[in-house]
């Protein structure tokens, strides 16, 4: 056998696995006689009946309005477009885990964290960034990887193994990696499903043994649909291993410097989170003795529209005519002209006008920019969204809250379901936050006196009002 430049006591398995941490090579252009060694361990396949298998209700590491947001055991994303504080928002949370204050089952008891970030620098970033936030930094711990004396990046492929050790030594309960995509090798087909989904199902496993979160920080593409958890950079494995999706986003028609977060997945639990938040500007001293002004993440409330509205609205881009949603403005204040109507009846009603939910939205803010006229509001918490004029041409009354009816089934993939009420947002966003109830509304089937037209179930007529209000606007 010829060795080449090598003597027959060189160790080729050493020297495969130096290749692969400087990405020369692939697991494909390995020989095969060589992956299907006698030393590795043999596949065995077992059944196992769901009788001796034990099961529970999920353990929550984040609560949010009293409900669920990212169980234990499992990996979660932050995704965003660049600048929308996606990696604020991940420092802000590991700072909260290091310190007990994080709403969930740390909560009062601080748990260790390990923070990975390939590109933005611990000193001038990541370090101010956790002072920022208020993190215990004797909690929080940076992991490196060294070859031969050189420092390089953590692959997923490689290093998890030790990691682990050194995580459970250590007690650490939280992993955040910026970005998740840095621990793939360079030589990944990263638009293959198949092989990203092997470089991130390690960080699931990794979280289930560590009994704590993963927390990736991903990118969204420029795709306009709306779609967030399709929308993260590179395979779609990303968002289909992640047990719960965040994204972030700035939001162009709203104050000066707010943003939303909203929860675009939770595979047990629901999905009705929207939030609105700043980054706002915060002094820390570093240990040279210096100031600096760092961004931190700062919750102001709750948001009507999700991250999935901000990036519909910016694709559609602005409108050719200032004059162009009049039309629909003067139908959503005439809609709303004789007292409080339910959220969910002014999106249908919207619907029956020829107008989508988003565009019933956009409608209210618009109104709202230079006064509060529409109000979003719960008379009762928890408890259905109503919208109201606030203004003097509006009906003053307060709506007479509806007899719920039998409740909608809770629509989730999930086996398992914590119920609990709380601060949500003022529709839910996606089938499994379906918890809404149904009104019966008699008013719905009786007959319009100017037209004669099926009233709608709010007791108002569509027809009519639509025709009232393309009449104002071509006047």
């Amino acid at each position: 056998m010829s060795y080449g430049s090598y003597g027959p006591e060189t160790d080729l398995d050493a020297l495969l696995d130096e290749a692969r941490e400087r990405d020369q090579i692939t697991e494909d252009s390995i020989l095969p006689e060589r992956k299907n060694s006698p030393t590795e361990p043999r596949r065995a396949v077992t059944l196992s009946a769901f009788s001796q298998e034990r099961d529970d209700v999920p353990v929550w590491a984040w609560n949010y309005g009293e409900k669920g947001r990212v169980p234990v055991g499992a990996l979660a994303l932050f995704a965003g477009r660049p600048g929308a504080g996606k990696s604020t928002a991940g420092r802000w949370f590991a700072a909260s885990a290091s310190t007990g204050t994080l709403a969930g089952c740390w909560e009062g008891r601080p748990v260790g964290v390990a923070y990975i970030a390939a590109e933005e620098s611990a000193k001038y970033v990541v370090k101010p960034g956790l002072r920022a936030a208020g993190a215990d930094l004797d909690k929080v711990y940076m992991p490196r990887v060294n070859l031969d004396g050189e420092e390089v990046r953590f692959l997923s492929s490689h290093d998890m193994e030790e990691l682990t050790e050194q995580l459970l030594a250590a007690n650490v309960k939280l992993v955040v990696v910026d970005p998740l995509m840095s621990t793939i090798g360079s030589k990944t087909d990263v638009n293959r499903n198949n092989e990203v989904r092997s470089l991130i199902e390690p960080w699931s496993k990794l979280a289930e043994k560590i009994d704590g979160v993963v927390l990736g920080i991903a990118h969204l593409n420029k795709s306009g649909n709306g779609d967030v958890v399709a929308g993260i950079n590179g395979s779609s494995a990303f968002g289909e291993v992640a047990r719960a999706v965040f994204g972030f986003a700035k939001d162009t028609e709203g104050d000066e410097g707010d943003r939303i977060l909203s929860q675009e997945k939770n595979s047990i639990g629901e999905e009705d989170l929207a939030l609105t938040y700043r980054i706002e500007s915060h002094t820390v001293t570093t240990d040279s003795g210096k100031s600096a002004d760092v961004g931190r993440f700062v919750i102001i409330g709750e948001s009507d529209r999700t991250v999935g509205d901000v990036l519909r609205s910016q694709a559609a881009g602005p409108a050719r005519e200032s004059g162009a949603h009049d039309a629909l403005d003067a139908w959503l204040l005439d809609l709303l002209a004789d007292g409080p109507v339910l959220a969910k009846e002014v999106y249908s009603s919207a619907g029956d006008a020829g107008y989508s939910a988003d565009k019933a939205r956009r409608a209210k803010e618009r109104i709202n920019k230079e006064e509060e006229i529409i109000e979003a509001y719960r008379p009762e918490i928890p408890g259905v969204w109503w919208w109201r004029r606030t203004d003097a041409k509006a009906a003053t009354s307060q709506p007479t809250l509806p007899t719920p009816v039998e409740p909608a089934a809770l629509q989730s993939s999930a086996t398992l379901q914590v119920s609990g009420g709380g601060q949500g947002s003022e529709e839910a966003q996606g089938g499994k936050a379906a918890t809404s109830q149904g009104v019966a509304n008699p008013a719905a089937s009786l007959p319009c006196p100017t037209c004669s037209k099926p009233l709608g179930t709010t007791g108002k007529c569509v027809a009519c009002i639509v025709g009232k209000a393309n009449e104002e606007a071509v006047a």
